[in-house]
C-alpha cells in the first residue's frame, strides 16, 4: 500500500475461546499491524440477527469484568487497540480509512455506517446459513457499500450466483513456521491418526468417531488422538487419547501419520491444512471448504460427507499402503507451503484496500 492506514476490524462477538473465523481476523490484524497500519478491533456484543434478554451494556460489563477485551488465547500485536462495544454504530466506531468486517449480520450494520468510517470490506468465511436466515444471508452479499471478499473458490461462485458480480478472493493461510514437519512422515506409526473433536454438528465428529471405531475393529493396533476446544465428553473409548486445548497443536499433528476431517461444511478449513503442513496424510470430506488444497489422490483422499464407511475404508487403505501415505503427506506439505502464506495473503488484502 502507498501509505499506512487507519483500519477498523469489526467482529460479531467476543471470542473467549479459539474460533477459526475469529482467529483469521486476529491474524490479519497482527499482520497488518506489523506492516505499520493502525489497527483497532471492535467486538460487538449485539448482533443484527439476534435479540438478547440481557441489555447490551450489561453484557459488555460482564466481558470487561472477565478481562477478555484482549483475547487470552491469541497474542495480539502490542500496537493493536482492542475494544468491546455494545453495538456497531456511528458513536462506537471511530472514523478510519478502512473497515474490515466478517459475518453477514455485521455486514448489515457496517453498511449503515457513514463513509467517514472508512471504505468497507466484508470477509465471507463460509456459507453462513447454519442457523437459518437464508434470504438475509443472500441479500447481504449485494449490500452496495461493501466490497465482498471470500476465502474459498466455491464461495466465489456462490456469491456471484446471487449478485451477478465476482467477489474478491483472499485464501486463508497457514503459519508454516509453527505448522511444519518435525518428525518425517515415514518415521511415524503408520496406524496413527488424529482428528478435531467438536460438539457442533456441522463438523461431522460423530461420523468421524464411527469411522475410527470401525477402523479399530479391523486394525487393533490403531492409535487415535483427538483435540478440541470442548472438554472430553466422557463417553469415548479408553483407547482414544483426548487433548483439551493443546498448547502445541503441531506436536499432535506430528505424532500421527494421518488426519481425518469429516466436516459437513466449512469455509476454508484450517485443521486439515495445518495437518498437511505438519506432514499428515489427510482424509477429508469432498466439500467446498476443503477443495482449495485437498485434491483426491494427490494431496489427500476425499470421502463422501456423512459416510463413516467411506472414511473407514480410506483409513485402512492408508495404513496398508505406505507409498500412497507418504506421497499424500509430502505432496500436501509441499502444496501448502507453496500456495498459502500469510505474507502473500496480507499483500493481496492491502492491494484490495488500495485499489477498490
Amino acid at each position: 500500500m502507498s501509505s499506512n492506514k487507519k483500519i477498523s476490524i469489526i467482529l460479531p462477538f467476543v471470542a473467549t475461546k479459539p474460533i477459526g473465523g475469529i482467529k483469521i481476523m486476529y491474524q490479519y490484524a497482527n499482520e497488518l499491524a506489523k506492516r505499520g497500519h493502525s489497527i483497532t478491533i471492535y467486538h460487538a456484543v449485539t448482533k443484527f440477527e439476534r435479540t438478547s434478554l440481557l441489555p447490551s451494556y450489561f453484557k459488555k460489563l460482564i466481558f470487561k469484568l472477565r478481562r477478555v477485551e484482549r483475547p487470552t488465547w491469541f497474542p495480539l500485536h502490542p500496537s493493536i487497540v482492542s475494544k468491546i462495544i455494545t453495538r456497531v454504530n456511528k458513536r462506537n466506531v471511530d472514523d478510519a480509512d478502512i473497515i474490515f468486517s466478517t459475518w453477514w449480520g455485521i455486514a448489515y450494520l457496517v453498511d449503515k455506517l457513514a463513509s467517514s468510517k472508512g471504505k468497507k470490506f466484508n470477509l465471507i468465511q463460509g456459507y453462513e446459513i447454519w442457523k437459518g436466515n437464508v434470504d438475509l444471508v443472500h441479500k447481504s452479499y449485494a449490500l452496495k457499500s461493501l466490497h465482498q471478499i471470500v476465502i474459498a473458490k466455491y464461495l466465489m461462485e456462490l456469491v456471484a450466483s446471487f449478485t451477478g458480480k465476482q467477489p474478491l478472493y483472499l485464501p486463508n493461510a497457514i503459519d508454516t513456521e509453527k505448522f511444519a514437519i518435525r518428525i518425517p512422515p515415514q518415521q511415524r506409526n503408520p496406524a496413527s491418526i488424529c482428528m478435531l473433536y467438536s460438539e457442533d454438528p456441522i463438523k461431522g465428529s460423530s461420523f468421524g468417531l464411527e469411522a475410527l471405531i470401525k477402523a479399530k475393529e479391523k486394525t487393533p493396533e490403531l492409535k487415535v488422538e483427538l483435540f478440541s476446544i470442548y472438554k472430553n465428553p466422557g463417553n469415548l473409548p479408553d483407547w482414544i487419547t483426548f487433548h483439551y486445548k493443546p498448547n502445541d497443536l503441531a506436536e499432535v499433528y506430528n505424532a500421527n501419520a494421518m488426519f481425518v476431517s469429516p466436516s459437513l461444511t466449512e469455509g476454508w478449513a484450517l485443521p486439515p491444512a495445518e495437518a498437511m503442513a505438519c506432514g499428515c496424510a489427510v482424509i477429508c470430506t469432498n466439500i467446498g471448504g476443503h477443495q482449495d488444497y485437498a485434491f483426491d489422490g494427490e494431496t489427500s483422499l476425499l470421502v463422501k460427507p456423512e459416510d463413516s464407511d467411506d472414511i473407514t475404508s480410506k483409513i485402512l487403505t492408508l495404513i496398508q499402503d505406505a507409498r500412497l501415505r507418504d506421497k499424500l503427506a509430502n505432496s500436501g506439505n509441499s502444496y501448502l507451503k507453496k500456495n498459502f502464506s500469510w505474507d502473500r495473503s496480507v499483500i493481496m488484502l492491502e492491494e484490495y484496500f488500495e485499489k477498490c
